[in-house]
């Protein structure tokens, strides 16, 4: 297998160490998030503000290296850190 199409499949090391930095919050959000929630939804599931929210959603898309939140959860989900 080329080392391009290999690095393409395998998990990549540094997403495997953002396991551990992922807090209860952020978890919790991309769990809601992978089922469909809007921010609104989760605000209002949660009782935790918008700011808050957003906060630990943008936390998470970084500690996942990821552009958006749709990769964010495609990501914590390859990690099985939300199912």
């Amino acid at each position: 297998m080329d080392a391009l199409l290999q690095a393409a499949v395998e998990k990549p090391t540094s997403m495997k160490d953002q396991m551990n930095e992922l807090d209860p919050l952020e978890l919790r959000c991309l769990t809601l998030a992978a089922r469909g929630r809007t921010r609104q939804d989760m605000v209002r599931e949660t009782d935790i503000p918008l700011d808050r929210i957003d906060r630990a959603l943008t936390d998470a898309m970084r500690k996942l290296q990821a552009g958006n939140l749709a990769e964010a959860v495609f990501r914590a989900a390859r990690l099985d850190l939300i199912s």
